[in-house]
């Protein structure tokens, strides 16, 4: 179901792309993920070989379950069939079937890479949410990934300035920041409503956002997300406060939380975490 929620997520979102095609070579692909927040980008391989690498903003579907995870939209509603979709296997006879089921479908707009080798650009590692970690914080501070440098256990909380219970629980986690650090553990925030359609920061929501983690006690850092985070965060949470947990090399432990909790319940959570390092 969680897949489900995710595809139809993409699906609906708004998206450009190029006119109707089959082939797509690996620059034109390049241009598409770069110019798009949203890409309806699929890597039909198995599980474990998306794990270890993967084209930028691209959804796990591996080609066993591309047609039901994709009629399944379609019995939820979905119905704009020109939507660009991009596809891409290990081998071009992978990739070519993969495109022929969304034809088969009735998708309009489907364009496909031969295969993952035909790939030129960057191969990113899925688990690793935060991406490279360049971004800039609520006060337009430069951040990269000597922010989390020695860190055992990083625990990410996704909120918004018009989120009550968001707020409601930054002064406990303020206090399990200062707390926890000489255990190896960091908190950030990731802010989700401060950024404009391109991304650049939204002053006066920016603004907003420093006001409520100075006035909550909530000292650790807070981050504007850049486009990683946007694609791999941000796009697929269904509600705020949303937290999951990285470990040191960045890569995802654990489950995501979705809600608001107390200070009891995070350390709690906290210390479970670390103990399953």
């Amino acid at each position: 179901m969680k897949k489900i929620c995710l595809l139809l997520a993409l699906l609906l979102a708004a998206a450009a792309g190029m006119a109707q095609g089959e082939e797509i070579s690996s620059a034109d692909l390049q241009q598409e993920i770069n110019g798009n927040i949203y890409i309806n980008l699929f890597d039909i391989r198995d599980a474990d070989a998306f794990s270890h690498g993967a084209l930028p903003g691209a959804m796990s579907l591996p080609l066993d379950e591309l047609r039901e995870q994709l009629q399944t939209a379609l019995d939820n509603g979905f119905s704009n069939m020109a939507l660009p979709l991009y596809v891409y296997g290990e081998t071009e006879e992978e990739s070519l079937q993969a495109a022929q089921i969304m034809k088969d479908l009735g998708f309009t707009n489907v364009h496909y890479l031969p295969s993952m080798a035909a790939w030129e650009g960057e191969i990113v590692r899925p688990g690793q949410l935060l991406g490279s970690l360049q971004t800039v914080d609520i006060y337009g501070r430069q951040v990269d990934a000597s922010l989390i440098a020695g860190k055992k256990l990083i625990m990410v909380n996704v909120w918004a300035t018009y989120c009550n219970p968001c707020i409601g629980e930054m002064g406990d986690l303020g206090k399990l920041a200062r707390e926890m650090e000489a255990e190896g553990v960091m908190i950030l925030g990731l802010v989700s409503d401060c950024s404009n359609e391109d991304l650049s920061a939204d002053e006066k929501q920016t603004e907003q956002a420093r006001a409520i983690a100075e006035n909550t006690g909530a000292a650790y850092p807070h981050l504007l997300p850049s486009l990683e985070m946007y694609r791999n965060v941000i796009a697929q949470i269904q509600a705020v406060p949303t937290t999951f947990f990285l470990n040191g090399e960045g890569e995802m432990v654990g489950q995501a939380y979705v809600g608001a909790r107390d200070y009891s319940a995070w350390k709690e959570i906290i210390q479970e975490q670390l103990n399953g390092l």
